[in-house]
């Protein structure tokens, strides 16, 4: 006589029939909304970014003339040094 098969049960959450409701309240839909513009407003402002392209390089200063890569680049001013004399 041919054995019987055992037949593949669920697990026992899935066996079980309790009903499942889920309340949203309208304040946390709101915020949801509000999360959402601000996501929208990000790839906004990041997509005027990338269509804007590479911020062109700074003009050469004549000169005399103050510049802020003159002013950290130490060339008129010489800095002494403590390990020599």
């Amino acid at each position: 006589m041919p054995r019987p098969v055992a037949q593949p049960q669920l697990p026992a959450f899935c066996r079980t029939r309790r009903p499942i409701t889920t309340t949203v309240r309208l304040c946390s839909l709101r915020q949801l909304q509000w999360l959402l513009w601000l996501v929208l407003a990000l790839q906004l402002s990041t997509v005027l970014l990338v269509l804007a392209g590479p911020v062109p390089a700074p003009l050469a200063a004549t000169p005399g003339q103050l510049t802020p890569a003159g002013i950290g680049s130490g060339h008129a001013t010489p800095v002494p040094s403590l390990s020599q004399p």
